[in-house]
């Protein structure tokens, strides 16, 4: 038999580091998050965290159609915590609620993150908050932070979903393509 084979296990840091257009001393190198570092003309992106999969999935197509954008999902907050590490966003939009991680810890997480990297401190991108009925209003702090561009209370409507995002993206009409 031979040696055996050591097992190669990947840290947050080799992740980010491997991936495409990150930046392996990471974040917060003084550049902007935004298309301008994932190519000319390149949508922007937008990561989704929510715990309910017909909830992603509407506002992934939703934007996908009406802003163009390249929308990217995860119902688990730690793998969004990785994802938000590894690409620049343009925008987060994040349930209250995640089970273990609440979403506004989630973006809080996110934030110190970006300010803790090498090199000019850097913000984390604008985030929205998808609420149930019940669920807790936004801690005081963070509803005054400029950061956070809304905070929808489900059932969610499309026209309602494209009102804070028209602040951040460039929102479409998707039958003319203009």
């Amino acid at each position: 038999m031979s040696a055996p084979e050591r097992r190669k296990y990947r840290t947050l840091r080799n992740i980010g580091a491997s991936a495409p257009g990150a930046n392996p001393a990471g974040v917060g190198d003084g550049k902007s998050a935004g298309p301008e570092e994932e190519g000319d003309g390149a949508p922007a992106r937008v990561l989704v965290a929510h715990p309910v999969a017909s909830t992603s999935r509407l506002v992934r197509e939703t934007l996908e159609s009406f802003t163009g954008s390249r929308v990217e999902t995860s119902s688990n907050p730690l793998r969004a915590f990785e994802l938000a590490l590894q690409k620049p966003y343009r925008l987060f939009i994040f349930a209250m609620q995640m089970g273990e991680i609440t979403g506004p810890m989630l973006y809080e997480l996110i934030s110190k993150a970006y300010t803790a990297g090498r090199g000019p401190k850097q913000l984390a991108p604008g985030v929205i908050f998808i609420r149930e009925k019940d669920d807790a209003k936004l801690p005081e702090e963070l509803s005054r932070d400029v950061r956070v561009k809304d905070v929808l209370t489900k059932p969610l409507r499309i026209e309602r979903l494209l009102q804070p995002v028209a602040g951040v993206l460039e929102v479409r009409d998707p039958t003319t393509g203009t």
